[in-house]
């Protein structure tokens, strides 16, 4: 049985998803310093909506980033996984922008939430396919 390949695309995507994860951790504890909360929001309604930026994107990456790796790893398409890849990471950034813009809903908390759920239901119909031929097949 040949060992299948590393998922390199998925690393990829992952470096990417590691930086945003930084760069989102880095606007809550700046507004930390700020307001001067050092747990949860304080009653800061600010502190609170830039805190869910981040807890929203870290909802989400874990899922993505493995449905990807397994993905790749058994077999599906490179050009697929890129298309995930690049609709996750520019999906987070939507949403960031949106909610740390507002609590209202707007363009990019519309548009990061539509694509990142179907980033999730592709990735999980292209590997539901994926293992039940190699299981049946």
């Amino acid at each position: 049985m040949a060992m299948p390949a590393l998922p390199f695309v998925t690393a990829f995507y992952a470096a990417l998803t590691g930086l945003l994860c930084v760069l989102l951790s880095a606007l809550v504890i700046r507004q930390r310093f700020r307001r001067r909360v050092s747990i949860g929001d304080g009653g800061d309604a600010e502190m609170s909506r830039i805190s869910r930026v981040f807890g929203n994107f870290a909802e989400y990456a874990a899922l993505v980033l493995v449905l990807l790796a397994l993905l790749e790893i058994c077999g599906g398409s490179r050009v697929l996984v890129h298309a995930l890849g690049i609709a996750f990471v520019a999906s987070r950034v939507a949403h960031a922008f949106g909610l740390a813009r507002t609590t209202e809903v707007n363009p990019g908390r519309a548009a990061g939430i539509i694509t990142t759920l179907l980033v999730i239901l592709v990735a999980s119909i292209a590997l539901l396919v994926i293992v039940t031929r190699k299981v049946l097949g």
